[in-house]
């Protein structure tokens, strides 16, 4: 049994090697540096949107937080 689970453990990793590994003879121009850089000026935007909307309530959650442990001491 522990054979069997072996050689098939092994059949599986190498088929999967097989397939997913290979050379990629790919060539990176300058325009895909610029939509790397474009995806992250928009992902560091997305991010200060996303704050703008939800600012109030991150700031109700701090100064609720901050008021809790003043409280305690």
């Amino acid at each position: 049994m522990n054979y069997r689970l072996c050689v098939i453990g092994s059949s599986f990793v190498f088929i999967f090697h097989e397939f997913f590994v290979s050379d990629a003879y790919a060539y990176l121009d300058p325009g895909s540096g610029s939509i790397v850089i474009q995806a992250l000026i928009g992902a560091l935007v997305g991010a200060g949107i996303a704050l703008k909307v939800y600012w109030e309530k991150i700031k109700w959650k701090l100064s609720s937080k901050l008021s809790k442990s003043k409280d305690d001491e």
